[in-house]
């Protein structure tokens, strides 16, 4: 018997282009999979790992299916998991109404409509993406990223395909550090990592502490573990909080397309980013990054494919 729930879906969601999204436009990143139309994700509960199956219906609704051993009370995990995952609180209405008044931003992302801004499933793997990505490209970061989950998330087989649960902060503590430099981890994010999995396990960094706290107040703790600045702390604000008005103006990627788009290619710094974002797109500067950052996924994702191709 499998055990299943339907979830409203919030309007105007589209499936595919969130997952695409979700999984870097490649059908599968990290603990991220999505596969013939439907998305998987192993969630951890305690020491149980949780397996879900989510699609569409014809009704706007998003079922969700229990794909692992249990019950009702794992599937109502998985359900709340899912919300999370997805995103499916969020109201788009308002910048939606501002990306109208911006003819630049919805000359780039406007085809991208029905975009949910999906999270992270906690904390610790917010942060450790995060701390992945610090000063590499982002293809380099993906390939870490997800040798990282497939060498220490645990691995369940649904409906014929391979899933790992995001590693659980014991893999990282109890790795010793040459296990992880060959991950192409470079010593210092070794170090980053496993105390950031100390935290984890010590209850310092619960999603539930972050809660009641403004961004302000959430950075300013973040930045106190080792080897998290300003940058990954407010990627964790949108990944994992889901905060909607943040914007990560150190990113180096970000201020690029910004610069591209809005600037004629010169250079910005992250003082004039942070600036610009304010006053273009506040409240909605973490949407508006999601966005850009999806255009700019499918556009490497278009020149690797010409690339792989050559010349026609």
């Amino acid at each position: 018997m499998i055990f299943s729930e339907k979830l409203p879906l919030p309007a105007p969601f589209d499936f595919h282009l969130t997952m695409g999204h979700q999984t870097h436009f490649r059908g599968r990143s990290g603990a991220d999979l999505y596969a013939d139309g439907t998305y998987y994700r192993a969630l951890r509960r305690g020491n149980d790992v949780i397996v879900a199956g989510m699609k569409p219906t014809d009704d706007a609704q998003l079922e969700v299916r229990l794909l692992s051993a249990g019950g009702e009370p794992e599937l109502a995990f998985a359900s709340e998991a899912v919300s999370h995952l997805l995103a499916l609180d969020v109201d788009l209405t308002g910048f939606y109404s501002m990306l109208d008044h911006d003819p630049v931003l919805y000359k780039a992302v406007g085809r991208l409509h029905g975009l949910w801004p999906a999270r992270s499933e906690t904390v610790f793997e917010a942060l450790v993406v995060a701390i992945i990505g610090q000063q590499i490209s982002a293809n380099v970061a993906r390939v870490i990223r997800e040798g990282i989950v497939e060498a220490y998330g645990t691995q369940v087989v649904a409906e014929g395909h391979m899933l790992y649960a995001f590693p659980r902060p014991e893999s990282f503590s109890n790795a010793t550090s040459d296990q992880l430099r060959a991950l192409k981890l470079s010593s210092r994010k070794v170090e980053y990592i496993q105390d950031t999995a100390r935290r984890t396990l010590e209850g310092e960094l619960e999603r539930e502490r972050f809660v009641g706290m403004d961004n302000e107040e959430v950075i300013a703790e973040l930045i106190k573990v080792r080897g998290i600045g300003r940058w990954s702390a407010e990627w964790m604000l949108m990944r994992a909080l889901g905060r909607l008005d943040v914007l990560p103006a150190g990113d180096l990627a970000l201020r690029r397309v910004v610069s591209e788009l809005y600037f004629d290619g010169a250079i910005i710094t992250e003082a004039q980013l942070a600036t610009f974002g304010e006053e273009r797109w506040s409240p909605y500067r973490g949407l508006a990054t999601t966005y850009l950052f999806s255009y700019l996924r499918q556009r490497r994702l278009t020149q690797s494919n010409q690339a792989t191709q050559g010349p026609s």
